[in-house]
C-alpha cells in the first residue's frame, strides 16, 4: 500500500486567514492532486538540490574520520536552515531544530554564519543580509526608544527587528528571577551587521546590494555609533560606557574593547562606502546625505570619534585590556576547579563571576580575529597568552571553540587548536553542554566552518583572491575544499606540508583584452568598404572572400597581401595606406554606441561588477576614435592600438603590451578575437584564447563562440575553466 501525503503551508504573509487559506489550497477542484508530481519525483529534484549544495560548500577531511563526519552535520544543518527564497526572515540562534530562544536572531548568524554562506553559497548569504534591510525600521525605533539617533539593531530579533529578548528569566531550581541586560546594553550588534555586510560586499562584489541596501544600513548604524559615544573631557577621548561585549559573564562594563575598537572601524567604513556611493551614483549618495542627515558637521562628528576613541590597547607590551577595570578583578585560576560539569558562571553565581577575571568566550580574541588585517602576531600571542586560559571553554559559550581554534592556528598550536575544533564540532553530536534538546547551536556550525578553512587551512583574503597557507592536524592527510571569491570560484586542495597555494581552479584570470573589429562591433565592414573601394580604384580584383585574410592583419600587410605580386614603391604603399585609412576614417564617423554587437555591453559591464580588467588589442591605429565613438571608454582600463608596438599580429606584442598596461602577467589574460591571426598572436602570448566565428578560422582558441550575444562573464569563465580541465587531463 502506498499513501501519498500533501502538504501545503501558508502563513500570515500569505493569506489573513492562513488555515483558511490552506484547506482551501487542498480542496478539490481547485488542488489538482493528480498533477503533484509524486514521492520518486520529488525524491530525485531533493537529491539534485543538495549534490549542487554539497558541490559548493563541502569540505573533505582524509586521514580523520571523526572531524568529517562532525563537520559535514555542522554545515549540512546551516545549510538545511538558509532561507533560499525569502529575505526577510533569517536563521535563528537554534536553526529549526528546537524551540531554544524562540527563533530569534542574534549577532550568531552575521559573524558566524554569513562568511560561510558569502564563501560557499553567496545567494543565501545575501538573503541573510536582505532580512537585516527588512527589519532596519526596527532598528530605528529601538535607537528612539533608548534616546539615540540612527538605527541600533535588536540583540534578539524576529519578524519586525524590533527587540524581543525577555528582560526576566526563572532562576535555577526556584530562585529569583534572573534580569537579562543583554537586550538592553549589548549594542555590539549594530557594528556586527556593518561587519557582515561589509565582509560580504568585498567577497562577493555585490554592488547592487551594497547600492540599494548595504549603504543605508551602514550609515544610518554609523549615525546611532555617533549618537552613543561620549566625550570624557577630563580624558580627551570618546567613550562608549555601559555594556556588555561578547563574554556576557560581564555586564554593564564601560570601553570593552571590542566594542569600542569595532565601532572605530564602523564609523571608518561608512566613510568609506558614503565617497564609494558618490563615486557610483552621485544622486543616490545625495538621497541617503538628506533621507539619514548626514551634515559636513555629522561627518566631521565621526572624524573625531575614530580619531579619539578610547581603546584599551598598552602598545607596548601589545595587551588590550578586555574592558576598564578588568585587570584589576580577582583572578581565578580554572584548574582549581576541574573537574566539573557546570559553567563556571553557575559555579560562582553570576555576580561571582563579574566580579573575576573569567571569560564566557572569547572577546579581546573575538576582536583580533575579526580585524585580522589591524593586529600582528605578537599582539595576538601577547593576549591570547593572556585571556585562552582565563576562559571558560568547556561550559561558557559554545560560540567560543571556533574562534580559538582559528587562534590556535595562527600561533602555530595545531594540537591545541584541534582540541577546539572537535569542542565545536561536537557540541551537538555529543551533546557535551547537555542542551541539545533545546536545538542545534547554529553559531558554533558556521564557526566550525571558518575554524577549518580560516585556521587549519590558513586561509587569507588578498585583492588578488584568496590563498592558504595550511597548517593540518597531525591525523588530517588532506583537506580540500572550494571559495567563490567576487563571483569565481577557487578550489583548495591541501595535504600536509603543502606551500603556499593560491588558486587551483578555475584560472586565476584578472583581466579581458578584446579585439576591436569584428568583437565588439562591426568596423571591420568599414575596413572591408576602404579595401574594397582603394582596391576598385587600383583595378585589383577583390571581395568579401579575399577580406577574410585581413582580419586581424595590420594596415601595412593588409595592403600588402591586397597588392599581392603586383610592384609598388614605398611612396606608393604610404599613399595607398594613407587612402584607405582616410575612406575608414570617413565610414566611423557615423558610429554610435547602436553599432556594439549583441552582448557585448552586457560582458563589459559584468566584467566590471567582477572587479575583471578589460582592454582593447587592436592593429587599427583608429582604434581610440572608434571606442570613443561606441561610448565604452569607462569600461576599458586600457587600449593596445597599432601605434602601440612595432611588431603586429601574429606576434603577440599588441597583447603583451595591452597586459603590461593592465599591470597582469599574460597566463592572467584571455583574450577575445575572431581572427586566425589574433588567435595565433594570444597563444604566443602565453594568454587564454577565446575564439569568435567559424571554427576554421578561430579553431585554434581554447574556448570557440559563434558571437558574444548572451555570453556572461560566469559563462565564459565556466568555459574556460573546464578548457584547463581538459589540459590538465591530455597533460
Amino acid at each position: 500500500i502506498t499513501l501519498d501525503k500533501v502538504v501545503t503551508v501558508f502563513t500570515s504573509r500569505q493569506a489573513d486567514a492562513p488555515a483558511q487559506a490552506a484547506r482551501e489550497k487542498l480542496a478539490p477542484p481547485q488542488a489538482g492532486l493528480d498533477t503533484l508530481p509524486g514521492y520518486a519525483a520529488l525524491l530525485a529534484a531533493h537529491e539534485a538540490a543538495w549534490a549542487k549544495m554539497w558541490q559548493a560548500s563541502d569540505v573533505l577531511i582524509e586521514g580523520d574520520p571523526t572531524a568529517q563526519l562532525a563537520v559535514r552535520y555542522n554545515l549540512f544543518q546551516v545549510l538545511a536552515a538558509a532561507p533560499r527564497h525569502d529575505d526577510r526572515v533569517s536563521i535563528g540562534a537554534k536553526t529549526l531544530s528546537g524551540f531554544g530562544y524562540r527563533g530569534h536572531v542574534f549577532w550568531d548568524t552575521d559573524v558566524f554564519i554569513v562568511p560561510f554562506l558569502t564563501f560557499t553559497q553567496p545567494a543565501l548569504a545575501r538573503n541573510l543580509l536582505g532580512y537585516r534591510y527588512h527589519t532596519l525600521p526596527g532598528a530605528r525605533r529601538k535607537a528612539k526608544a533608548a534616546g539615540y539617533e540612527g538605527a541600533m539593531f535588536a540583540w534578539e530579533s524576529a519578524d519586525t527587528g524590533d527587540e524581543v529578548t525577555p528582560r526576566w528569566v526563572p532562576g535555577n531550581q526556584g530562585e529569583e528571577p534572573v534580569r537579562i541586560w543583554c537586550g538592553d546594553i549589548e549594542h555590539h550588534i549594530t557594528a556586527d551587521v556593518a561587519y557582515a555586510i561589509w565582509y560580504y560586499w568585498q567577497a562577493s562584489g555585490d554592488d547592487d546590494f551594497m547600492h540599494d541596501c548595504g549603504a543605508e544600513i551602514i550609515l544610518d548604524t554609523a549615525v546611532f555609533w555617533g549618537s552613543r559615544a561620549e566625550w570624557n573631557a577630563e580624558r580627551g577621548q570618546y567613550e562608549i560606557n555601559d555594556v556588555i561585549g561578547p563574554d556576557e559573564y560581564h555586564d554593564h562594563v564601560d570601553n570593552n574593547a571590542f566594542t569600542n575598537r569595532l565601532v572605530q572601524w564602523h564609523l571608518e567604513t561608512a566613510v568609506k562606502v558614503l565617497a564609494w556611493l558618490h563615486q557610483k551614483d552621485p544622486d543616490q549618495a545625495a538621497t541617503l546625505e538628506r533621507q539619514l542627515d548626514l551634515t559636513p558637521d555629522r561627518l566631521k562628528h565621526w572624524g573625531d570619534v575614530i580619531g579619539c576613541m578610547r581603546v584599551l590597547h598598552d602598545p607596548q607590551s601589545g595587551l588590550i585590556e578586555q574592558f576598564e577595570g578588568f585587570f584589576d578583578l580577582e583572578d581565578v585560576n580554572l584548574a582549581d576547579y576541574e573537574p566539573r560539569t557546570q559553567s563556571m558562571q553557575t559555579i560562582l553565581s553570576i555576580e561571582g563571576a563579574n566580579e573575576r577575571q573569567v571569560l564566557k568566550q572569547a572577546d579581546v580574541l573575538m576582536l583580533l580575529y575579526l580585524l585580522r588585517d589591524h593586529y600582528d602576531r605578537q599582539t595576538l600571542e601577547t593576549n591570547w597568552d593572556y585571556y585562552a586560559r582565563r576562559t571558560d571553554h568547556t561550559y561558557g559559550s559554545s560560540l567560543g571553540p571556533a574562534i580559538h581554534a582559528i587562534q590556535a592556528c595562527e600561533l602555530d598550536k595545531p594540537e591545541e587548536a584541534y582540541e577546539h575544533l572537535m569542542r565545536a564540532a561536537l557540541v551537538d553530536l555529543e551533546d557535551v553542554r547537555g542542551n541539545a534538546a533545546d536545538g542545534v547551536h547554529a553559531a558554533s556550525a558556521g564557526g566550525v566552518w571558518q575554524a577549518v578553512v580560516f585556521g587549519f587551512g590558513g586561509v587569507r583574503l588578498t585583492d588578488d583572491g584568496p590563498i592558504a597557507t595550511p597548517r593540518l592536524p597531525p591525523n588530517w592527510t588532506r583537506l580540500k575544499f572550494r571559495l567563490c571569491w567576487r563571483d569565481q570560484w577557487f578550489d583548495f586542495d591541501l595535504k600536509p606540508q603543502s606551500p603556499i597555494s593560491n588558486i587551483q581552479y578555475p584560472l586565476d584570470i584578472r583581466g579581458v583584452i578584446f579585439d576591436l573589429d569584428g568583437v565588439l562591433t562591426d568596423t571591420s565592414e568599414f575596413h572591408y568598404l576602404g579595401w574594397q573601394r582603394l582596391a576598385d580604384e587600383e583595378g585589383i580584383p577583390f571581395d568579401r572572400q579575399a577580406n577574410e585574410a585581413l582580419r586581424g592583419v595590420s594596415r601595412r600587410d593588409s595592403l600588402l597581401l591586397l597588392l599581392g605580386d603586383r610592384p609598388a614603391t614605398e611612396d606608393q604603399i604610404q599613399e595607398m595606406m594613407a587612402r584607405k585609412n582616410r575612406y575608414y576614417q570617413e565610414l566611423i564617423q557615423g558610429v554610435t554606441p547602436a553599432n556594439l554587437l549583441p552582448g557585448t555591453l552586457a560582458l563589459l559591464d559584468d566584467l566590471q561588477a567582477a572587479r575583471i580588467k578589460a582592454a582593447i588589442g587592436s592593429a587599427s591605429k583608429n582604434a581610440r576614435t572608434v571606442i570613443e565613438r561606441l561610448g565604452i571608454g569607462d569600461r576599458v582600463d586600457a587600449i593596445s592600438d597599432g601605434d602601440s608596438v612595432g611588431r603586429h599580429k601574429p606576434a603577440p606584442d599588441l597583447f603583451l603590451h595591452a597586459a603590461s598596461q593592465l599591470g597582469l602577467a599574460p597566463e592572467q589574460c584571455v583574450v577575445v578575437e575572431d581572427a586566425a591571426s589574433g588567435v595565433e598572436a594570444t597563444l604566443a602570448a602565453g594568454m587564454w584564447a577565446v575564439g569568435l566565428g567559424p571554427v576554421e578560422r578561430v579553431g585554434a582558441a581554447h574556448v570557440v563562440l559563434p558571437s558574444l550575444e548572451g555570453v556572461h562573464w560566469a559563462d565564459l569563465r565556466a568555459r574556460l575553466a573546464q578548457a584547463q580541465a581538459n589540459e590538465t587531463e591530455s597533460a
